[in-house]
Order: C-alpha cells, then sequence, then structure tokens
C-alpha cells in the first residue's frame, strides 16, 4: 500500500459535481432505446444509500447539513469549515405517501452540504431501523465535534428495543488497529487516517461492512468485536507507453450477497476512468476480482433475475472539461457479460441504489448539496 490515502468519499463526490452533459457510454455495450427516469422525490439533504422493502417501499439514507457546531477546520486536502448538527434523517417513500420517518440523526457538513458526512445505509430491524453513519474521521478528531458525534461511523439502532445501541465503532476500529497498515501523510494539506463507512449487508448473524476511508471490508455482530476481513489492494493501470503502472486506490463502496452465496464488493477507484472493480469474496477462500476497467462504482444491487447492477458517478473533470454523467450497467453473473442501462445522462453524482419487485431501479441523485438531492425511478 501507498503511503497517502484517497480523501473522504463526500470530496470525491463534489469534485465531480455541477455540470451536466449529454450520456458518454462506458467500455461495456451501450444499451439502447428510450430511457424512462421519472423524478419520486425532491428536496433531499446528501442522500446515500436506498433500501427496497419487500412490498414496494422505498427507504433513502440522508447524510444531512451538519448544524450550529461545535465546528472544526479539516485538516485534509480541501481545508473546509464543518460543523456538527443532528440533521441526519430516513425519508421514506410508500405508495404516494412520502417524507422523512426519522430525524435528528447525526451529521457533520461544510456549509454548503458539499461534504456532507451523516447516515450512508439504513435498513429495516425489528420495530426500528439498522443505520450505518459515514463519517470521514479517526477517533481524535470525531471527538472534537462533541459527545454527540459518538455515533458518527459507527452502525447503530434507531427506534424500537434497540435505540441507540452501537453495533460496530467502525471509527475506532480503523484509529486503533491501522489494518492495512498505511501510514497516514503529515503537513498541510494532508488527509489523516479515518474511516469512512458506506454501505453493510447481513453475513448470517453477523454484518459486513466496507470502508471507503480505510479501504476494507469488516465483519462485525452484536456483542463482539469488529474483525478485518479483508483489505483492498490499489488497482494498476497501464497508460499505453508507459513501463510503470498508475496505481488507484481501491475505495470499496457497494456490497451484496449473490445468489451464489458470494460477496460482491465494488469500488470507487480512485476516481480514475478504469480503475473500479468489482470483487467476487467468498468467506474463507481468497477473493478474486470480478469484473474490472469500470469507473467510480458507488453502488451494487442485485436486479432478481440472476444479474448484477453496478452504479457509476461518472468521471471528473478533466483539464477545462465538463464531468461525465452517471450510468447504470448490467453484469450477468455467469458470463460478466456488461451491458449499460439508458438512463438518457440524467444521472449526476448518483451515490446509491436499490432495486424493486418488477425491476424498476431507484437511484439516489444528486448526491452533494442542501436540499438538492433527488431520489429517481429508472424503468429498464
Amino acid at each position: 500500500m501507498s503511503r497517502s490515502r484517497m480523501p473522504r468519499i463526500a470530496a470525491c463526490l463534489a469534485a465531480v459535481g455541477g455540470v451536466t452533459v449529454a450520456l458518454v457510454p462506458g467500455s461495456g455495450q451501450a444499451a439502447q432505446g428510450t430511457p424512462t427516469v421519472r423524478v419520486v422525490a425532491e428536496g433531499l439533504n446528501s442522500p446515500r444509500g436506498v433500501t427496497v422493502l419487500g412490498d414496494g417501499t422505498v427507504l433513502v439514507a440522508e447524510a444531512g447539513t451538519g448544524g450550529r457546531g461545535p465546528c472544526t477546520k479539516s485538516t485534509g486536502a480541501s481545508e473546509t469549515r464543518k460543523c456538527f448538527g443532528n440533521t441526519g434523517s430516513i425519508y421514506r417513500v410508500r405508495g404516494k405517501h412520502q417524507g422523512r420517518v426519522v430525524r435528528n440523526l447525526p451529521s457533520i457538513s461544510d456549509p454548503a452540504g458539499r461534504e456532507a458526512a451523516g447516515p450512508v445505509d439504513v435498513v429495516v430491524s425489528g420495530d426500528g431501523y439498522l443505520v450505518l453513519s459515514g463519517a470521514a474521521l479517526n477517533s481524535a478528531k470525531r471527538a472534537q465535534f462533541g459527545a454527540q458525534a459518538r455515533r458518527m461511523g459507527t452502525l447503530y439502532h434507531v427506534g424500537g428495543r434497540w435505540h441507540g445501541s452501537v453495533i460496530a465503532d467502525l471509527v475506532e476500529h480503523e484509529t486503533r488497529l491501522n489494518p492495512d497498515g498505511v501510514l497516514p501523510p503529515t503537513g498541510p494539506g494532508k488527509e489523516p487516517l479515518h474511516s469512512n463507512p458506506w454501505r453493510f449487508v447481513a453475513a448470517g448473524g453477523d454484518w459486513l461492512v466496507t470502508d471507503a476511508g480505510a479501504n476494507d471490508l469488516i465483519r462485525t455482530a452484536r456483542g463482539g468485536p469488529a474483525h478485518t476481513e479483508l483489505v483492498f489492494p490499489h488497482s494498476e493501470l497501464r497508460a499505453r507507453g508507459s513501463r510503470a503502472p498508475e496505481l488507484a486506490e481501491s475505495v470499496p463502496t457497494g456490497i451484496v450477497r449473490g445468489p451464489d452465496g458470494a460477496y460482491y464488493v465494488g469500488e470507487l477507484g480512485g476516481r480514475k476512468p478504469g480503475a473500479a472493480r468489482i470483487w467476487r469474496i467468498v468467506p474463507g477462500h481468497r477473493p478474486q476480482v470480478f469484473v474490472s476497467g469500470m469507473t467510480s462504482l458507488t453502488d451494487l444491487a442485485l436486479d432478481g433475475r440472476g444479474g448484477l447492477v453496478a452504479l457509476s458517478m461518472g468521471e471528473a473533470a478533466g483539464s477545462g472539461g465538463a464531468a461525465k454523467p452517471g450510468a447504470l450497467y448490467r453484469i450477468d453473473l455467469k458470463t460478466r457479460a456488461r451491458s449499460e442501462i439508458p438512463t438518457g445522462g440524467r444521472l449526476r453524482m448518483a451515490t446509491g441504489m436499490g432495486i424493486g419487485r418488477e425491476g424498476e431501479i431507484y437511484v439516489a441523485n444528486n448526491g452533494i448539496g442542501n436540499g438538492a438531492g433527488q431520489l429517481v425511478r429508472v424503468e429498464p
């Protein structure tokens, strides 16, 4: 591993934001036909993970807008002032009814909401919810935001019997163990050691959590310590005519359990075109790269027909150019063939997705900015 770390995923989102352009096909076969993309909900605050329940209800984790403080100035490359507040929430769409069903969850953000951290994923748990919080923090930095910020970077219960209880503290795990052994750089504008949980999935009686800040996969269970399941290595890119490979950090994001019992994990890949991979992981066996050559994956989902769907955030803007929009890809789990699902170039800073009973795809769109977020429905 290198001696530097990938900046927090929210900063990556901010870096490619703000411009809408025509859809640019990916390296796979471009899909044909006229897309049906409909806005289901608007005014969301940094939407992240999307969960579709069996009855068609859709849940969206909103990272929030931070608050009045405590505030600190980040020590990373952006040097941004950020403040804590209980503005994270869970947004629910059930038939014709929609709105926030859970409020007052911990959130940290800059004033514009371009680097918000807070709820990033949610599932129903008994008569409450199980919420995963992003962070982009280490333990010392989290403490600067006060006692109310203690659930930042944790997997915790909201509502029901276990309300307020924390299953796993991913920030503490990364700060104490630093599983990948990367030494954080020092000096002005450098990114410190940090954890930034992104997605989680059930694994028997445990949970598997991807940590986009720590580049690892963590296994955790109630009442037991967190365990490092896997550290993701860099991907190597070779430019034409170059002998030395260019390295891109993994930054693991989406995770699903496939119909074959294996777990599939996508990567942001350092925002570099073609650097993102999808891993196939069978516990007890060496992980394998399942698909490579993709770009900036933020989530994965199963389509219910034996296929895998990958969400790409798009490419960052080049020098003087415009950012490319996000995209959806369907991947055959048997042949690994990839085809693009048409979206008409309407996905921008797409941060999460879920798939409904009829194959409809719900995407958290415009994932940065206070009140700029959307939930859109794509009919493939």
